[in-house]
């Protein structure tokens, strides 16, 4: 096996269209296994890259899976479906997805002899309050009538899923829990990137109950920096790692505000009153706030764009793609 090689599902949604770019450009050749359901590729040159190759399925599909990983190096597994607007919608798909196609990622590395795996988790698997959390914290969801905790859930079943396989089949296996990624061709659910399109499309800024729930929130381009560190310095372990920038702390109330900053910097135009409050209709996640020295000192990696920096750039790529996004 080519340990250049590698393979990423969910290869064409936002961290990972981020990512193929970095990868090729580093002289990786890269597998995008997609079935396009957020297509962020359709923004890239991708498609003209030579060291790319994009492949249309889905995770559900575990022969095809099997069929397109063979003589790759290295797996990333990023498809999942996420975005709570789908957990409320699709929770019995969003278990599916998730449980199902993690189980037939690891059946193809199993079937197919690869040695290493990175399996993208998520900070929601440390529940409603997550202040300071660090890889040894109890991880937390709520009842299984709440369908809030579908995506949660299935993330800490991916977890065991990956931990089990990689410790009976002996293979290095890296699970990454991120906080809050965002950046330029979010095509998905997120607060900064539903912020960005009702300001240019209008639409007033909906902000749930009094706009004082908490998150940290990490640049893509200093994600992806992390995940190249974990593709060139493999530590041989089955390990868990808290992946967001600690200094970016705000409420959901003051991001909007710096969004609305950075578009009246680009002298777009904004009401007066376009933040609305709405009651909350769903399980409040009141504080997400990450330890990260576990990554900082095995990887020696650290977050460099400020929040206002990345606001900026992020708003200047919806101003360009707004209609299309």
């Amino acid at each position: 096996m080519k340990t250049n090689n590698i393979f990423i599902t969910g290869g064409a949604g936002f961290i990972g269209s981020h990512l193929a770019e970095r990868l090729a450009k580093e002289g990786y050749k890269v597998i995008l296994f997609d079935n396009l359901h957020r297509d962020s590729i359709r923004y890239t040159d991708i498609a003209k890259n030579k060291n790319i190759r994009f492949v249309r399925g889905s995770v559900l599909d575990g022969n095809l899976l099997k069929k397109e990983m063979k003589g790759s190096g290295i797996v990333l597994h990023l498809a999942a479906i996420a975005g709570v607007s789908n957990y409320y919608s699709y929770p019995a798909l969003t278990l599916k997805t998730n449980l199902v196609g993690t189980y037939n990622v690891l059946e193809a590395v199993v079937a197919n002899n690869i040695r290493r795996m990175v399996d993208l988790s998520t900070s929601e698997v440390y529940g409603c309050e997550a202040i300071g959390v660090n890889e040894e914290s109890f991880l937390s969801i709520g009842p299984p009538h709440d369908k809030r905790w579908s995506y949660a859930g299935s993330k800490i079943g991916g977890e065991q899923f990956t931990h089990r396989y990689a410790e009976e089949y002996r293979f290095e296996a890296t699970i990454l829990r991120p906080f809050n990624i965002y950046g330029p061709r979010q095509t998905g659910e997120g607060a900064i990137s539903n912020f960005c399109r009702n300001i240019l499309v209008g639409k007033k800024i909906r902000l749930e109950g009094d706009g004082s729930s908490t998150r940290s929130w990490c640049f893509v381009d200093d994600f992806v920096e992390l995940m190249l560190k974990v593709i060139q310095q493999p530590h041989g372990k089955v390990e868990a790692f808290n992946i967001g920038n600690p200094w970016t702390s705000v409420s959901n109330h003051m991001l909007a505000q710096l969004v609305i900053a950075a578009a009246k910097a680009k002298k777009i135009k904004v009401s007066e009153n376009i933040i609305e409050f709405v009651p909350m209709n769903f399980t409040e996640i009141k504080v997400r706030y990450p330890d990260i020295a576990k990554a900082q000192k095995v990887y020696g990696w650290q977050p460099r764009v400020s929040l206002e920096e990345g606001i900026k750039k992020t708003f200047g790529w919806f101003c360009e793609h707004h209609e299309k996004s």
